[in-house]
């Protein structure tokens, strides 16, 4: 019975000192929200940062649709080149890409069955 009275003063005396330290703590939070300003910026600032946005993500686009097109303008003209000038040479690179896709292929499968 001793062991449960020291035992529930100590929780009490604990308890006060909690409390005590959430009401400081709230006295701190008050005073800091009484002092800071708090400045909620108005429509238009918001309008103006989607507008940036939207612009920024159109050029972004622009760019890199111009980089595709060039460089599948790139690619088509060389394979076109290579057919029509050296057909020898379109063949072994078209042969050495369906060899290496084939590979790449069969590797990638017995990992995801090997569970690598």
């Amino acid at each position: 019975m001793a062991n449960r009275k020291v035992l529930q003063l100590e929780q009490d005396h604990q308890d006060e000192q909690l409390l005590a330290a959430v009401k400081e703590i709230e006295d701190v939070l008050e005073t800091l929200e009484e002092n800071v300003q708090v400045h909620t910026p108005d429509l238009q600032f918001f309008e103006n940062l989607v507008a940036d946005q939207k612009q920024a993500m159109k050029r972004k686009l622009i760019r890199e649709l111009a980089i595709f097109f060039v460089a599948a303008l790139l690619i088509v003209t060389s394979v076109l080149f290579m057919l029509y000038q050296v057909p020898s040479v379109f063949f072994i690179l078209q042969g050495i890409v369906t060899v290496f896709i084939m590979a790449y292929s069969s590797v990638s499968f017995v990992k995801q069955v090997n569970g690598t």
